[in-house]
């Protein structure tokens, strides 16, 4: 169903004008497939009422898909409405009515009725629509992959962000732009998270550029022809233009860097304001810098990284981000943990480090002291995450190496973790950190 506008606000800038509110009357807006059968590629946008360029985006391939050759396509494409409460708000900044549907997406909160909030009832009505679509790929054999589409409040390059999974990689490193790897630990429910862990399915974002710019429109549609190209849908080569050379573009100097989120600041009081020469994912931050002001008071960095993502929304809420700060990794870590996680061998010399304990299904318990030191030259490295941790840094450089040593020697010193009465660890003590593989990348 292609979508409605209403009208845009006059234009008082050079490059950029506000993009039109949609009137959004159902959740799938469209889909297209050949008569065979291939894998599904799932969009969404609109997950927060004020960025609708996914959808713009979304509803252009669909156009333009009804005047190609259909024996070149060979799959499905499907455009879904993520919350059209909020994209129908009559507040232009409206980013949601209730609770962000793009933190909402915990066990938690699927286990509560739909009638709890507006966006209680859009992420139950989302899943449902992605259950039966995933039902429909599975009986036929067939993968369903999602590509969540958002823009931001800051002027930025568009970046891809994904659960750092062997198979979302073939995917998401197929963007040429940042990759954001990480932020499934310093956020709890997101939507691309959710796919991943509840449907078995590979899921990830990009972030398109500012709201209000048009451009970003122009990247999420690049990234949706990027997206059918990979999962093997529609050959890129017989897309409109060069989507490649338009992400590129957008991404400048950066297009195959790849960052690990290290840190969230929540916003604590509606007042949180970011200083006027902090900018999006561009310059280099030093620990102690000044990046916001919150009640009357500076918001210093923890450490030193790069900042992602600045709240300029308009209206802000407690519980929401601040900004994220991220930090370079080198290819080569990328590609050795490619080469080591695919080990079985190397999961199995996990468990004989002092500290570590099999738990749950594929959780390790790990001596929290260890864990903080290790978090990510050994268990992101080999493609665990944290399920459970309490926030501490191990430091860096000679830091970390000495801490390191210190936690091990204690580990072993020590001697196994005991539960309260004196059998097995237990899951529940502080003491340790939890850590899971990736769904995508367990065994069958």
């Amino acid at each position: 169903m292609p979508l409605t506008e209403s009208p845009s606000q006059p234009n008082t800038r050079s490059v950029q004008s506000d993009p039109p509110r949609l009137q959004i009357k159902q959740r799938e807006l469209g889909r297209f497939r050949d008569t065979q059968s291939g894998p599904t590629l799932v969009v969404i946008g609109g997950v927060h009422g004020n960025e609708p360029a996914g959808l713009i985006a979304g509803q252009r391939v669909l156009d333009h898909l009804q005047s190609v050759d259909a024996h070149a396509f060979q799959g499905q494409f499907v455009l879904l409405a993520g919350n059209m409460s909020a994209l129908n708000d009559h507040d232009p900044d409206s980013r949601y009515i209730d609770h962000d549907l793009n933190r909402l997406c915990l066990d938690a909160h699927f286990a509560e009725p739909s009638t709890t909030s507006a966006e209680h009832q859009e992420m139950h009505e989302l899943f449902s629509v992605l259950e039966s679509i995933q039902h429909a790929a599975s009986n036929a054999d067939q993968e369903m992959i999602v590509l969540d589409l958002h823009t931001t409040s800051s002027n930025s390059r568009p970046v891809v962000v994904f659960e750092d999974s062997l198979a979302a990689r073939s995917h998401a490193m197929r963007m040429p732009c940042p990759k954001y790897l990480g932020i499934e630990e310093e956020i709890d429910g997101l939507v691309i998270d959710a796919v991943t862990n509840r449907l078995g399915c590979v899921s990830y974002l990009v972030e398109g550029g500012q709201h209000e710019d048009p451009r970003s429109i122009d990247v999420h549609e690049a990234a949706i022809w990027i997206a059918l190209d990979s999962a093997g849908i529609y050959p890129i080569a017989q897309s409109p233009g060069d989507p490649g050379a338009v992400i590129r573009k957008a991404a400048m100097d950066r297009e195959g860097v790849v960052y690990d989120v290290r840190h969230r600041e929540p916003i604590l009081d509606e007042s949180f304001t970011i200083c006027n020469d902090i900018f999006n994912g561009t310059h280099a931050i030093a620990e102690k810098t000044v990046l916001a002001i919150q009640s009357g008071q500076p918001v210093h960095s923890p450490i030193t990284g790069l900042i992602f993502l600045p709240n300029m929304q308009t209206h802000k809420r407690i519980g929401d981000d601040g900004f994220f700060i991220v930090r370079r990794i080198s290819p080569g870590w990328v590609n050795l943990s490619a080469r080591l996680r695919r080990k079985h061998w190397v999961h199995r010399m996990i468990l004989l480090m002092p500290g570590v304990y099999q738990g749950e299904s594929s959780t390790l318990l790990v001596d929290a002291d260890l864990a903080c030191v290790l978090r990510r030259q050994v268990f992101h490295l080999l493609g665990y995450r944290l399920v459970r941790h309490d926030g501490r840094e191990g430091g860096t450089g000679v830091v970390r190496f000495f801490k390191g040593i210190g936690a091990f020697c204690k580990a072993i010193v020590r001697g196994p973790i005991r539960g309260q009465y004196g059998d097995g660890p237990d899951p529940s003590d502080p003491r340790f950190w939890i850590v899971a593989r990736r769904r995508l990348d367990q065994p069958i």
